[in-house]
């Protein structure tokens, strides 16, 4: 992995962009995901990842799918999937302080993206808080260069 690379967090939309949808959306997440493994930009997520991305497939009866997260979000040479530890839920509860529209699970999301040293969370999600110290990019054909800058 360069030690210079960006490091971005992922949100669990980038997986679900990248394996269940179409078209550009599917292409703009594969692009993210491809330029981790290549070395391009370093990739974080949290384990609430995989469970945010199971109970879709899962209730559709789509277990290859089911096996294929658990097979992904896991870590990689480019690819850190952290725990869910009681100083990020503290850290969750206190970005949630004085901002009533962030859910719990976009909390933890952007506590484990600081507490890695991350720059910027690629999201689809508007709702995902742009006054937290993280730059906010959201996936699409400018995403890289975005995250790169």
């Amino acid at each position: 992995m360069s030690e210079g690379a960006a490091k971005v967090y992922l949100d669990t939309n980038v997986f679900i962009a990248a394996y269940e949808s179409a078209g550009a959306r599917s292409d703009h997440a594969f692009w993210i995901l491809s330029a981790i493994e290549q070395g391009e930009i370093r990739g974080v997520t949290s384990e609430l990842t995989l469970a945010e991305l199971i109970p879709g497939p899962a209730a559709d009866g789509d277990d290859a799918l089911v096996e294929a997260y658990k097979q992904l979000i896991n870590d990689g040479p480019n690819m850190q999937v952290q725990p869910v530890t009681r100083d990020m839920l503290i850290q969750s509860a206190l970005l949630r302080v004085g901002r009533p529209g962030l859910k719990l699970p976009d909390a933890i999301h952007c506590a484990t993206a600081m507490h890695t040293g991350c720059t910027a969370i690629i999201t689809d999600d508007r709702r995902m808080p742009k006054n937290i110290g993280l730059r906010v990019v959201a996936f699409g054909s400018h995403a890289l260069s975005d995250v790169r800058t």
